[in-house]
């Protein structure tokens, strides 16, 4: 902990390191939305790596109550008593996040390296669902992870390419030592493709 905080400390007084936090989606994607406006100059030196856990769906800000839900407002339920023994019940009605990422490959950050992450809790489904997201818009690098294991293992998917990425037995589920974290085999493994990419670039140009 304590190299970590000396890391820290020196990153925050040598201007590296920018903290801007959020509580809702709302400011979450107009944050992102302004940085990548402001990033947009470095054109593809820049990398977005979206590791934010943002929720499918959401209450927008104009569906909120003002105030607290009393529960003499809420309406009895037409389909019979509920489990608590009362006859009310309060549903709440979500709507779709925003696709955002869509935006911010075609508009936001166009010639970025983006790096966006799956959560699943299905095996079966991650590196399908990993190959749809690329497909449906078409950015750079999708790391999968399953819920029970995220901690440990993730999978890199690029367009024709699939490779796990796992910490050592020792380190992992199998009762070892937890000092090592998945993110440090993340990074570096990210920055080699965003190298990577930059050389296939400049090769072209």
């Amino acid at each position: 902990m304590l190299s970590v905080l000396r890391k820290y400390r020196k990153a925050k007084e040598q201007k590296l390191l920018l903290l801007l936090p959020f509580t809702t989606v709302t400011s979450y994607l107009f944050t992102l939305r302004a940085i990548a406006c402001e990033m947009r100059c470095l054109g593809n030196e820049a990398l977005f790596y979206l590791a934010a856990a943002v929720s499918d769906f959401f209450v927008p800000p104009d569906k909120m109550a003002e105030h607290k839900i009393q529960s003499g407002d809420v309406p009895e339920s037409t389909s019979g008593a509920s489990p608590g023994g009362g006859g009310k019940k309060l549903v709440i009605d979500l709507d779709p996040v925003p696709k955002f990422l869509k935006r911010l490959v075609e508009r936001w950050a166009p010639e970025a390296m983006i790096v966006s992450f799956k959560l699943e809790t299905d095996p079966s489904l991650l590196l399908k669902k990993c190959n749809q997201s690329l497909d449906r818009y078409a950015h750079h690098l999708v790391i999968g992870n399953i819920l029970a294991t995220r901690k440990y293992e993730v999978l890199f998917v690029e367009e024709g390419s699939a490779q796990w990425v796992h910490l050592p037995a020792s380190d992992g589920n199998s009762g070892g030592s937890e000092e090592v974290e998945i993110e440090s085999l993340i990074v570096p493994e990210v920055i080699k493709r965003h190298e990577k990419m930059l050389l296939k670039r400049a090769a072209i140009r």
